[in-house]
């Protein structure tokens, strides 16, 4: 039972975490992901990365990498 909890709490951290991300976005429409892990000190840039990069997957944000930075976009900002 304590796997099932546990795992329960990781997704809900997940989830807040993307939330965060979202919000955050919504708030700044572009924001680089270096600067998006410093806003975010509660979790690593793995974190990050991971929530991040499943948002994009599903199209709650673009993310686009010039160089060796990447950059989110909301969905709301003008191409």
């Amino acid at each position: 039972m304590r796997t099932l909890e546990r795992s329960r709490t990781i997704l809900h951290s997940a989830e807040r975490l993307k939330a965060d991300i979202l919000e955050r976005l919504h708030e700044e429409s572009v924001i680089g992901l270096d600067a998006l892990v410093e806003t975010l000190p509660d979790y690593s840039w793995n974190q990050v990365f991971h929530a991040v990069d499943e948002l994009a997957r599903t199209g709650g944000i673009v993310l686009r990498r010039h160089g060796y930075d990447y950059t989110l976009f909301s969905t709301a900002y003008p191409a």
